[in-house]
């Protein structure tokens, strides 16, 4: 028998390559520290016992060996890994240690040595669903327990995408959870998160998000850092948080250390980026004949405009022609086909006796797609460098006194252009590619007077800025178990600092510009002139703007948690407080807004069961904010819920053997929203001592008090709002776990939502109504996961799909009664729904227009946009705008997951959608020729034209061509909004892990290499922009990621 080799330090590789191998040493220095040494003098007086070796056989039920069980010395960080035969062995212990062995899947096992020097043991499955733990609000439950709705994943499902920011991999695997990608920039690509979709119009509709027990950003978190992400939706989940938990609470838990041998995981990735679409636009020659169509619909002149005219800006025979005739391809010129990203991760986790730590140092490197960036002194690209560095200690004073200290950094470093990314794309897609050459043949910037600036000198000439910042955490908790005193009682403490700071510095210049002329039958380019446009000046200025903020929270709570024969009972009393200093800018105007946010609170739960069959929660939060007046600052949030575990009962216990869980939960509460917008203190009247208009009299010398005027009318009655929940909910496990079901059906009606309200006449002479807790929305859905999971011998098959649906209402926005005119009115409407007129058909004929209302937008043409007359006034205008009954939102998400695993080979699949929105695909980066902007590739052969016959104007998706904006079709209306459905093949991952064998030759636990996909086919009706980008495209595109890696574990 192979003797399995026993884990040390003294593994590691013999040469060490650039900065990680320095983290590494450091870390082990760490390891290696007084304090770390502390927690092994009982492993070490233990070595002066007697010793011996114990070996023997691991198996499952059936009799099969288990390959990998983790067998460790209890109190010591000596351990071992049975090999593919299940054998093991274990040198120099001692003759009365306890083993522990430890599989995933299979229930732990404490075994104490007598005499034997053979230990075969037989490993018994666990129920995973029963033995499952989930991170909630100011503590963990089984899953089994849970009576409230949350959604969990895990650090593999996150690891899984090669994203930088972490929020981009939820989308897909978490039911009640919208995350939309609206940015693919280096730095700024993080998506925008809402649970259970929207129950406010006000902005602050997206979740509160909870870092390690702490409010925290968690974007820019690396992945290998994290545990798990709990998603809380109910009001009995959220009800802890009071004030804050109405729109969802999404809990990030990091890694810890566990007791065991020094284990030492590294993660290298390299990433190709390339976007996911983006729009084409025409070349010059096919683009100056729709304008010369344009033209002549419109009545204008276009003799200009000849074949031969236009046959000159493709044709290259006369050196002038790129010059004089330009076709520039914005795109191809200014935009690389892929850019790249490294990404690097070392971290250490283990302990023995005391102490248990995990350390973990993160590197990520993500280049933008910009061509041309090197041209100066300095770095135009877009690039993100970020560092991260957590490090979790767990120590053990004694068997009742614990403490944790938690430490993470971020240190970002971000280098742009001197124009934003928005700027730039806007600009080359608007820029038409006929205008001016990019450059001119001496090489200057070539621009015409009166024309949009050039694409390449925005991005070239216009300097550059770097921006810096810095984020620092640290928590220290202690907790104290009072059995002694009182049994099941335990007291916590902790305090938190967070602190952020940033600066950045712009480094702006403008640029000199010229148009080039010449007779275009000249041959030498030498012999032409130049004419100023922009006469810049390209000295860089210098500009920087830093600030900060900071954040201090503090909390004490007593956790009581005791077993009474057939009853569980469980109580918390938690006191928090947070003290938030805002980053604001300088000068008077900004002295209240600079004020620090306070917030405290307390926090109750009681947890009961009875026979692990009937559960029942009631969890309250106290919260009070002193953004609100006196005397109303604080509120009482309360929340109960039930759940009743049906399988546990004896009719289906011992009789239904195929059914491991069927549990039926409810919950109903009401939980708050103190982000409601508006300005500090609403309940104070301002006002501003500089009216002009009217003189209180003269002082001397012609000078004058001047008037004052009320700026903003308090409103004393201001407070948050609150949100009413009600969730039912069925958990079903079946053929041992191996099929899993989990639905849910939720209603939610929120009141006292920030309002303006529009019913007051403007008669009354107040000049800044008072915003008003008036607003109410009904929000309610479903959502449905259906899992299954099936292991073999060599072998294993997973199929996991989730279905959302989230619908809410306007029920009262204080608007007056539209009767009449209902499409005015909000009430009734969805949250975010569009606005304009509807369209229904193009015009077909002079006659049809004869016969159609009179539309007030310019004169008429066939092929114009028809819209309906909904007052039926014979009149298309203003009073005809509307809402189009489509929201901008998806208010259906769903993903599907599969994948395997075959001996080493490992194989994920993740499709991700969404339905039920629409985006505005309008404005200058859509139609033709609107200020004279650029036409895309999608207009051609697709518009409506007298040339066309009936059927194919029918099937057109843009009206006639025009040579300028024209008033009539460029409106906003329904034929300018698309749906924004689709489903993605969101994640690909294929993986192959080494023979355990081969590695321990290699000194090594295990390697894993993967190739990973992300945003890899799209499936969508708009074809020409991603689905996810925001209205009418103008952003960096979002990115298809092409990832290879490798995983090494020592």
């Amino acid at each position: 028998m192979e003797k399995k080799r026993v884990f040390d330090v003294g593994m590691l590789p013999d040469k060490w390559h650039s900065c990680w191998g320095i983290c590494l040493i450091m870390t082990l220095l760490f390891v290696n520290s007084p304090l770390a040494l502390f927690a092994d003098v009982a492993a070490v007086a233990s070595t002066t016992q007697a010793t011996k070796t114990i070996k023997g056989t691991v198996t499952g039920v059936d009799k099969e060996p288990l390959i990998g069980v983790l067998i460790t010395v209890k109190g010591t960080a000596q351990g071992v890994i049975t090999g593919a035969d299940g054998q093991y062995e274990i040198t120099n212990i001692s003759s009365n240690a306890i083993l522990v062995f430890s599989y995933i899947g299979y229930q732990k096992q404490e075994i104490q040595l007598k005499n034997q020097s053979v230990l075969n043991v037989v490993m018994q499955e666990s129920n995973e669903m029963l033995d499952e733990v989930v991170v909630v609000g100011y503590g963990t439950q089984k899953k089994v327990t849970i009576t409230g709705a949350v959604s969990a994943v895990s650090t593999k499902e996150l690891t899984q995408s090669p994203v930088a920011n972490i929020s981009n991999s939820l989308a897909g695997k978490l039911t009640g959870v919208t995350a939309i990608q609206n940015s693919g920039e280096p730095g700024y690509d993080g998506a925008t998160i809402w649970v259970r979709g929207q129950g406010t119009y006000q902005t602050a509709s997206n979740p509160l998000v909870i870092v390690d027990g702490i409010e925290r950003a968690f974007g820019d978190i690396d992945p290998n850092e994290i545990e798990s992400i709990s998603i809380l939706k109910d009001a009995s989940s959220t009800a802890v948080y009071g004030v804050r938990g109405a729109n969802g609470v999404v809990i990030v838990t990091t890694k810890r250390g566990s007791e065991g041998k020094p284990r030492i995981n590294v993660n290298v990735q390299q990433a190709m980026l390339n976007p996911t679409r983006l729009p084409e636009y025409l070349e010059s020659y096919d683009a100056l004949q729709l304008y010369r169509e344009g033209l002549k619909n419109d009545g204008l002149n276009y003799a200009t405009y000849t074949d031969e005219y236009i046959e000159k800006f493709r044709d290259r025979s006369n050196p002038t022609y790129q010059y004089l005739y330009p076709n520039v391809n914005w795109q191809e010129e200014l935009l690389r086909k892929a850019s790249f990203k490294t990404q690097a991760n070392v971290n250490v986790s283990g302990g023995s006796g005391a102490v248990r730590y995990y350390i973990s140092v993160s590197y990520l490197n993500q280049s933008g797609m910009y061509k041309h960036t090197d041209l100066n002194d300095y770095d135009t690209q877009v690039r993100s460098e970020r560092y991260n560095f957590r490090s979790n200690l767990d120590v053990d004073f004694s068997k009742r006194l614990k403490m944790e200290l938690n430490l993470g950094g971020i240190i970002q470093d971000n280098n742009f252009p001197g124009q934003a990314a928005g700027t730039i794309f806007k600009a080359i897609q608007q820029t038409p590619s006929w205008w001016y050459p990019m450059l001119n043949p001496d090489g200057s910037i070539g621009e015409i007077a009166g024309k949009n600036a050039n694409p390449y000198a925005l991005l070239t000439q216009t300097g550059y800025g770097a921006h810096h910042t810095t984020t620092l955490n640290a928590t220290v908790g202690l907790s104290w178990d009072m059995s002694g005193l009182v049994k099941g009682l335990t007291a916590k403490g902790r305090i938190s600092f967070d602190n952020s700071n940033w600066r950045n510095v712009n480094r702006h210049r403008s640029y000199k510009s010229y148009t080039f002329s010449i007779d275009e039958n000249e041959t030498d380019l030498s012999k032409g002139t130049y004419s100023s446009v922009g006469d810049g000046n390209t000295t860089l200025g210098y500009d920087v703007i830093a600030n900060g903020w900071r954040t201090a929270v503090v909390e004490a709570s007593l956790n009581y948690d005791r077993q009474f024969g057939r009853h569980q009972v469980g109580l918390l009393a938690l006191y928090n407080q947070q003290q938030n200093t805002p980053s604001v800018g300088g000068g008077t105007q900004n002295a209240v807004a600079g004020l620090p946010y306070r917030r405290q609170g307390l926090v109750g739960r009681v947890t009961y069961n009875l026979d692990k069959k009937y559960y029942f929660e009631f969890n309250a939060g106290y919260n009070g904010s002193e953004n609100f007046p006196k005397g109303k600052r604080f509120g009482f949030f309360p929340a109960v819920s039930g759940s009743w575990l049906i399988s546990e009962e004896n009719f289906i216990k011992n009789n239904v053997s195929w059914l491991d869980m069927l549990k039926l939960r409810a919950s109903f509460g009401e939980v708050g929203n103190d982000q409601i917008g508006g300005s500090r203190f609403m309940y104070m009247t301002t006002w501003n001592p500089n009216m002009y208009g009217y003189n209180f009299g003269y002082v001397r010398d012609g000078w004058y008090l001047g008037g004052a005027q009320e700026a903003t009318t308090g409103n004393p009655n201001v407070t948050w709002e609150r949100a009413r929940k009600i969730d039912v909910g069925l958990d079903i496990a079946l053929f041992n776990n191996q099929l899993r079901f989990t639905g849910d059906i939720f209603f939610e009606h929120r009141t006292n939502i920030l309002t303006t309200p529009l019913t007051i006449p403007d008669l009354s002479g107040v000049e800044s109504l008072p915003l008003i807790n008036a607003g109410i929305v009904d929000n309610k859905g479903f959502e449905l996961e259906l899992e299954y999971r099936k292991a073999f011998r060599n072998a294993s098959i997973f199929a996991v799909a989730n279905f959302s649906y989230a619908r809410n209402k306007i029920i009262d926005m204080t608007e007056p009664d539209y009767v009449g005119r209902e499409w005015r009115e909000n009430e009734g409407r969805r949250i975010g729904e569009m606005w304009g007129l509807t369209a229904i058909g193009l015009f077909e004929s002079e006659e049809d227009i004869a016969n159609s209302p009179k539309q007030m937008y310019g004169d008429v043409q066939p092929g114009d946009i028809k819209y309906k007359d909904l007052n039926n006034d014979n009149v298309i205008d203003a009073e005809d705008e509307g809402f189009l009954g489509r929201i901008d939102k998806p208010d259906k998400i769903f993903g599907l997951s599969l994948g395997g695993s075959y001996k080493g080979f490992d194989l994920s699949v993740l499709f991700q959608g969404a339905a039920g929105a629409y985006i505005w695909y309008s404005g200058d980066l859509v139609w033709p020729f609107a200020r004279f902007s650029n036409v895309l590739a999608d207009v051609k052969g697709n518009y409506w034209s007298k040339d066309n016959t009936p059927a194919q104007n029918a099937k057109v998706d843009y009206p006639r061509m025009t040579s300028d904006s024209n008033p009539n079709n460029y409106q906003a209306s329904s034929y300018w909004t698309r749906s924004s459905d689709y489903i993605r093949l969101k994640n690909l991952e294929i993986g192959y892990s080494l023979p355990e064998a081969f590695c321990k030759r290699m000194g090594m636990a295990g390697c894993r290499f993967y190739l990973t996909g992300e945003n890899l086919i799209t499936w969508d009706k708009i074809k020409v922009f991603d689905p996810e980008m925001p209205h009418s495209s103008g952003n960096y595109p979002q990115q298809k990621i092409y990832n290879i890696g490798v995983n090494l574990t020592f």
